[in-house]
């Protein structure tokens, strides 16, 4: 859990030193330039079937910075350690086809199940036929930390598709933005 640096203060006639300098302003810069995040995309193969909402799985990571995901347990949750408000991508792309629609729902606390917990954004597209469909959608949240994120992705081609994967394909990204 990274810990949000608070500023310190000065009082009149008070004698700046390096370690209160640090506290004041290094420190802070330093969590700024570097707040949580992270980018768990999937990497493998995910294939789901039409018409079943299929809970997404993320095996690979472009950056973690608070330990917010794991690749070897829980892999669909991205799990919140710092409280604050965040910028969340979510997004996926299916193979060509042009039957039906394509859908990506976010949920919270939803513990893998694809009616759990709270659906907090879902973006439905008509399929594409001759080119990949993609899915996806960036907002801000006010996240609290304990809570947890999920993907889940729906399909209604009429036949199983293969997903297609890659760090800026299938993916969710959270970014703290402040508290």
């Amino acid at each position: 859990m990274a810990t949000v640096p608070s500023t310190q203060s000065f009082v009149a006639g008070e004698k700046v030193t390096a370690s209160k300098l640090n506290a004041s302003s290094k420190t802070v810069l330093d969590f700024l330039m570097n707040p949580p995040r992270v980018n768990a995309y999937l990497g493998g193969t995910l294939q789901p079937a039409s018409g079943t909402s299929t809970l997404v799985t993320f095996d690979s990571e472009a950056w973690d910075t608070d330990s917010m995901h794991s690749t070897s347990s829980n892999t669909s949750r991205i799990t919140i350690n710092t409280s604050g408000q965040y910028l969340v991508s979510f997004y996926a792309r299916f193979p060509s086809n042009a039957t039906g629609y394509r859908q990506a729902n976010l949920r919270q606390n939803s513990a893998g199940a694809a009616n759990g917990g709270s659906s907090l954004s879902t973006v439905s597209v008509a399929a594409a036929n001759g080119a990949a469909t993609f899915v996806g959608r960036t907002f801000e949240l006010t996240c609290v930390a304990g809570d947890h994120y999920e993907l889940f992705v729906t399909q209604n081609s009429g036949s199983t598709l293969t997903m297609d994967s890659g760090q800026r394909v299938t993916a969710m990204e959270f970014r703290w933005l402040g508290s």
